[in-house]
């Protein structure tokens, strides 16, 4: 089973207002079986990660996720523990407005294994 990583994203506000307030997570399965798919979401308090996203689904061969999450953190990271390589996850960012976040975009071939 791949383990996929963001990374820790920070997000401290900026002239008092953070990057991202939001996360899209968006999940395909480009397989021709369905595939498990966990979601976890952490956010950091201190020098702890305190996970706060816990998500686990099925994805239909050829099926699309798209999920939304808090993220109205100073920093967070999401990690996803699929059940094969079909399955690519993207993530973003969104602001208060709901636009998207360049500064907190993963796409699916920089999202890191661990």
């Amino acid at each position: 089973m791949p383990n996929l990583t963001t990374g820790l994203f920070e997000n401290a506000p900026v002239g008092g207002v953070r990057p991202s307030t939001m996360v899209s997570v968006n999940i395909t399965n480009d397989g021709t079986t369905s595939q498990d798919v966990q979601i976890q979401g952490f956010f950091q308090s201190g020098t702890t990660k305190v996970l706060y996203v816990l998500e686990l689904l099925v994805l239909a061969p050829g099926g699309v996720v798209l999920r939304n999450y808090f993220a109205d953190f100073d920093a967070f990271e999401f990690q996803f523990v699929v059940s094969s390589e079909a399955v690519e996850v993207t993530v973003w960012g969104k602001d208060a407005a709901g636009n998207l976040t360049i500064a907190h975009r993963v796409v699916a071939q920089e999202v890191n294994p661990f």
